[in-house]
């Protein structure tokens, strides 16, 4: 494993929740992309003069711990699996007071043309230095809740939506802010515009969303433990969005929360997530348990046959 990313977690960048946004944490495993691509001699992909690049596809990550504001943090990682044109990243990023995991990220990236977004194969350069990159997949960054087999679903749709009865949870637009060199929506917002908008999914929180309805202070927050991510297309910027959300299961510690976020002019699919959330006691800084009338409305929500 090779140090890739050291840094900390800015005030700034901390949400409601009094930690590390989600969105960030992809946000510096991005940089630690950016490392390990100058390290195999992409050194130019992803900057406007590149003849290459790396574009995410796939992504698994489990958070381990919160990163509370200030906390030193570190990411490291290599390779654990590569073909002709993509390669699969392990990071692992830490609490590099305690060396305590704080999370982990397992990404599918292509290597593309930047313009056309054709995969095309390793240069002879590339391939001479990715066996010195190698690195085992451990424990920690295995799948717990989440199935990482199943292929995407090919039937995303609004329409499909409708008739899922899944919520309409976000919508927005792509900003010159949210895209990269190539105009193209960077990944972090994968999990940035999810994290923006899951608290209008109140089937999915409605323990949350009665402490909201109270117009008392909110101590309550939805926290997630792991999600899985597959990118359909890239936005630009300019574009719209919109964001359907429902429940694929619940139970009294966890619930698994599906987003499919989609054009809202052509209807078709953008990215997909997949969520393992939790309700997260703000003051006690635990999550928390889910029972009686709460757990009757999560189960009574639940979509048979989500997916991503």
């Amino acid at each position: 494993m090779q140090d890739l990313w050291l840094g900390n977690a800015n005030a700034w960048e901390c949400d409601e929740l009094g930690h590390l946004n989600v969105r960030y944490y992809l946000a510096n495993a991005m940089q630690a992309i950016g490392t390990l691509a100058d390290r195999l001699g992409l050194n130019e992909a992803f900057t406007r003069r590149a003849t290459a690049t790396l574009l995410v596809r796939h992504i698994h990550i489990r958070f381990h711990a919160e990163a509370r504001p200030g906390a030193p943090l570190k990411i490291e990682g290599g390779v654990c699996h590569w073909d002709e044109t993509s390669l699969d990243v392990l990071l692992i990023m830490r609490h590099v007071a305690r060396d305590k995991i704080c999370a982990t990220f397992r990404i599918t990236l292509d290597h593309i043309a930047p313009h056309t977004g054709r995969p095309f194969e390793w240069p002879k350069r590339v391939r001479g230095v990715l066996d010195g990159f190698a690195v085992q997949i451990p424990d920690e960054a295995q799948p717990r809740g989440v199935d990482l087999s199943p292929a995407p679903r090919e039937d995303i749709s609004l329409t499909k939506a409708d008739s899922l009865n899944m919520d309409v949870a976000g919508m927005g637009r792509f900003s010159h802010a949210d895209t990269d060199v190539f105009d193209r929506m960077l990944p972090e917002l994968t999990l940035g515009k999810v994290s923006d908008s899951a608290v209008n999914f109140h089937r999915g929180f409605p323990r949350m969303w009665r402490a909201h309805q109270s117009g008392n202070p909110v101590r309550i927050g939805n926290a997630l433990l792991e999600c899985r991510i597959h990118v359909y297309r890239y936005a630009n910027a300019g574009q719209g969005y919109v964001m359907r959300s429902g429940l694929k299961a619940a139970n009294t510690k966890t619930r698994t929360l599906i987003h499919w976020l989609m054009d809202p002019i052509t209807g078709a699919p953008l990215w997909t997530v997949e969520g393992i959330g939790c309700d997260m006691d703000l003051d006690a800084r635990k999550l928390m348990p889910t029972e009686g009338e709460f757990l009757e409305e999560l189960q009574d929500a639940v979509i048979d046959g989500l997916s991503i």
